[in-house]
């Protein structure tokens, strides 16, 4: 196993899916875990499963970059600074753009774009030489899998050029910078719409469960301080039986 003895990561967006994955594969390999989301109830939940000590949590919406950068400020001075940070809140939401109300496509964006910003805005003046950012975009960042898919596909290319901003901002001062695009994972990020139920049926049947992606990010998040992955891009074997323009 990777060891994260001694790092201080901060992961946005845990209370659920691959950030809650996340938070307890880095605290399994020795880390110190800042948990950050807007839902207090379920990161107070998430942390209470952890392994180690010493972990904290804030609640904070992404879209408030006030609140984001106390909650963030708050973490690292209870964990004692940070080491690494680990963007993962995201949403998701389909449709055709003809037939969607704008506020949706608002919505998409101003969590997956804008709440990225305001995440790496936030953590950034707390990280030095050896530390690392993860964006945790998609495979829909690659490509466009399907028209309904388009507006998130959008947003995930927003965020593999957000960190490519980040690699050529903070990598001369040591900071590493590095995308994760899973294809399908089984989790609950279309949750509640009642047009993707069998787009959610999917991503569970075929999906890669959410501790691989976090095995993949431990796996970055533990290489030597010299090593920079640019993209790490993962697919469940079970998603390639179908055609290219079915994935996501």
């Amino acid at each position: 196993m990777t060891s994260l003895t001694g790092r201080r990561v901060l992961v946005v967006g845990a209370s659920s899916g691959i950030g809650a994955a996340t938070a307890h594969a880095a605290a399994a390999a020795g880390a110190h875990v800042g948990l950050v989301a807007r839902r207090r109830e379920h990161l107070d939940a998430v942390v209470a499963g952890l392994p180690g000590h010493g972990h904290a949590v804030a609640a904070a919406d992404v879209t408030d970059p006030a609140a984001l950068v106390a909650a963030v400020d708050g973490l690292a001075a209870e964990l004692g600074g940070l080491d690494d940070v680990v963007a993962a809140a995201g949403v998701m939401a389909l449709g055709a753009v003809a037939d969607t109300d704008p506020e949706t496509w608002r919505g998409v964006l101003d969590v997956n774009v804008t709440g990225l910003l305001a995440t790496a805005r936030a953590a950034l003046p707390h990280l030095g030489e050896g530390g690392t950012v993860v964006v945790l975009s998609s495979m829909s960042g690659r490509r466009v899998a399907s028209a309904a898919g388009g507006v998130y596909a959008a947003s995930k290319h927003a965020a593999h050029a957000v960190a490519e901003t980040l690699r050529l901002e903070v990598g001369p001062r040591g900071v590493r910078v590095t995308t994760v695009a899973p294809g399908f994972v089984a989790t609950d990020l279309v949750a509640g719409q009642d047009d993707a139920r069998a787009f959610a049926g999917r991503m569970h049947d075929e999906g890669l469960d959410p501790g691989d992606v976090a095995a993949a990010v431990v796996h970055v998040l533990g290489l030597p301080p010299a090593v920079v992955v640019v993209e790490y891009a993962l697919q469940s074997i079970r998603q390639l039986g179908h055609r290219p323009e079915d994935a996501s």
